[in-house]
């Protein structure tokens, strides 16, 4: 015994720094252990505020897509009755086209052809005048151009129901600031294409099929107007078969006017004893083919 307290005498300093050092070991693995269970709590709580927070906000989420294709398609929306100057136009227009005015279309209209201006004037026998109703507008290729949409009525001879219909018309700015309509789109490929492809715009479909609703009532209502627009296509039909097959002969050396007046530029010759299409008649002027070219001739001249 005296032994033993003799040993625990000469170690006892030993023994209590090597507790020391286990107490303090201890110590600090329960603290790391506590400290690492509080960390992984607080990940795993700012992780799912975080997931909660991005819910909905992916930004290649169809949502947001939608909205920015929403935009797209309404960049070039129609607009209705917008611009004063082109109602104002677009109502000169039909009014001279029921009058039978060439010389005021000439004013509105650029570039009008010749072909253009018999069927206006031979449109007399069958249309007696226009109703201009409700004008829609488009953007057309610049700033300075439009493609219009006109809801109008057109009357036809010995009918009182008058003929819903909608026309495609592309309006541009002259050089002197003034709108024009511009009368030679065919011969534009970017114009016909651009025309053609807001056909397929949603507004513009709904529109023609408005449009030819009341159309096809118009003629429900009125049997009498079914049967003068069926008998009009047949008419028109026969008459364009006619005029295809139609010649005339040079009298003399004629010369081909580009309008239908003595004043007119002269744009080629048919010698005497040739022979030349016949497009048409206008004031006693004959519209003709002749050689590729298209003009007008005194009808006097040719038999």
């Amino acid at each position: 015994m005296d032994n033993f307290r003799e040993w625990l005498s000469d170690n006892l300093r030993y023994i209590l720094l090597g507790l020391g050092i286990l107490i303090i070991l201890t110590g600090l693995f329960f603290g790391i252990r506590a400290c690492a269970g509080n960390m992984k709590g607080d990940s795993e709580q700012e992780t799912e505020v975080v997931s909660e927070d991005n819910k909905g906000a992916d930004p290649s989420s169809p949502t947001k897509d939608g909205e920015t294709d929403e935009k797209k398609e309404n960049t070039n929306a129609m607009e209705k009755n917008a611009y004063p100057e082109i109602n104002a136009l677009i109502t000169k227009y039909y009014q001279a086209m029921g009058e039978k005015d060439v010389t005021a279309l000439r004013s509105v209209v650029d570039n009008l052809s010749p072909e253009d201006e018999v069927k206006i004037t031979n449109a007399k026998d069958y249309i007696k005048g226009y109703q201009v109703g409700d004008i829609y507008t488009k953007k057309g290729l610049d700033e300075k151009s439009y493609v219009v949409y006109v809801c109008f009525e057109y009357l036809c001879t010995g009918v009182e129901t008058p003929v819903p219909a909608l026309s495609q018309i592309y309006v541009q700015t002259d050089s002197d600031g003034s709108l024009k309509i511009c009368g030679n789109t065919e011969d534009s490929k970017e114009i016909t294409d651009y025309m053609t492809q807001l056909l397929s715009d949603e507004d513009v479909a709904e529109l023609k099929d408005e449009v030819n609703r009341k159309y096809e009532e118009a003629q429900k209502q009125d049997p009498q107007l079914a049967s003068f627009l069926e008998n009009l296509g047949e008419d028109e039909s026969t008459e364009s078969g006619q005029e295809t097959d139609s010649v005339v002969t040079a009298n003399d050396d004629c010369n081909i006017r580009q309008e239908a007046n003595g004043e007119s530029e002269i744009v080629g010759v048919i010698p005497s004893g040739e022979q030349a299409k016949k497009l048409g008649e206008q004031d006693g002027w004959i519209q003709v083919e002749y050689d590729g070219q298209t003009g007008y001739v005194y009808g006097d001249l040719l038999q």
